[in-house]
């Protein structure tokens, strides 16, 4: 197929016919049209080009170097795996254009927060000081109807006040759903606890949680994460399915089970056990009892027919047993 992919040195042209040869009619689709996206209210179109993925394979080299080496040496597979995943992941952004095809422009914030003025109540004012002929002059019911003031709220009040607001702002918060596939994913590995689940999404296989950091570990991959609708990020590794014959080979040898999940159903790989380690071929249980020693072969001792001596001299063969130590029957 054809990707509409501008490539401008020989690395680029390099991943660009890898694209082409092994990319699926989706990613081919994405890589051609851009994905469409919402961003700051607006739908945008999210367009990635092969100088963008340039920088971001960079990147991924770093990270590997910062586990501790001066250098990183990147296979190719490496690499085209990471192109295939940039390409594929909508959550990393490329060049972005509005719907009448010009370039997306982040538009600065000039909305300023007006400062908060601290609200603060008048002093109450004193009462005139009253003579003695007009407190001789008011009425008792009148004395009786003034009521004290109630003065500013106490500490109390104030803590009850804003815990009772931070509670209705809490509820009116929406909850994080998760998504589809990553629930999926969650159901599967609880049936599983002891295995690592990969599942297929796309042209690749991919393991979440705790598992990924674990083959992050073992098998030196690329800890990255994938949004599944969380307030943060999953963790998250992946590897393409046109290798993974060689990745499930090596997650087997570290003494891990794999389930995956796919297309058509959920399937458990045969554990490190039933595996030849030296031809990689998987082993038959009866196969697999053989060579462990638990079948015997046929034992022929207890079948054997006496040996028919009738046309033998008696008295020889009487002697010849003797001399055998009795071990000839005769009959």
């Amino acid at each position: 197929m054809t990707l509409n992919l501008d490539a401008k040195t020989n690395e680029e042209r390099k991943v660009k016919a890898y694209l082409e040869a092994n990319a699926s009619e989706i990613l081919a689709d994405k890589i051609n049209n851009g994905v469409r996206i919402q961003k700051g209210g607006k739908t945008l179109l999210n367009r990635k080009t092969l100088a963008s993925f340039m920088k971001f394979a960079c990147d991924e080299a770093k990270k590997q170097a910062e586990k501790g080496a001066q250098s990183a040496c990147i296979d190719d597979n490496v690499v085209y795996g990471w192109a295939v995943h940039y390409f594929e992941e909508d959550s990393i952004e490329g060049t972005l254009y509005n719907e009448d095809g010009t370039e997306y422009k982040k538009q600065p914030s000039v909305t300023a927060k007006a400062p908060t003025a601290k609200y603060t109540p008048p002093k109450p004012q004193p009462k005139p000081q009253m003579s003695m002929f007009d407190l001789l002059d008011a009425k008792p019911e009148e004395a009786a109807a003034e009521e004290p003031d109630e003065g500013e709220p106490t500490d109390e009040e104030i803590r009850e006040d804003a815990e009772q607001i931070a509670a209705e702002e809490k509820a009116e918060q929406p909850k994080p759903t998760v998504s589809p596939v990553y629930q999926k994913y969650l159901d599967v590995q609880s049936k599983y606890p002891q295995a690592i689940v990969a599942m297929r999404l796309g042209d690749f296989y991919e393991v979440f949680d705790e598992n990924a950091k674990l083959l992050a570990d073992e098998l030196d991959l690329t800890l990255t994460g994938r949004d599944c609708g969380l307030k943060e990020r999953v963790p998250m590794v992946g590897f393409p399915y046109h290798a993974s014959d060689a990745y499930f080979d090596k997650i087997a040898r570290n003494g891990h089970n794999v389930v995956l999940i796919e297309n058509d159903g959920i399937r458990e790989l045969p554990s490190a056990q039933n595996v030849d380690l030296e031809t990689g071929e998987i082993l038959s249980e009866e196969e697999m009892r053989e060579f462990d020693g638990d079948i015997e072969g046929p034992d022929f001792a207890d079948d054997e027919p006496d040996l028919d001596l009738s046309a033998f001299d008696t008295e020889a063969l009487a002697a010849l047993d003797e001399l055998l130590g009795n071990e000839i029957t005769l009959r």
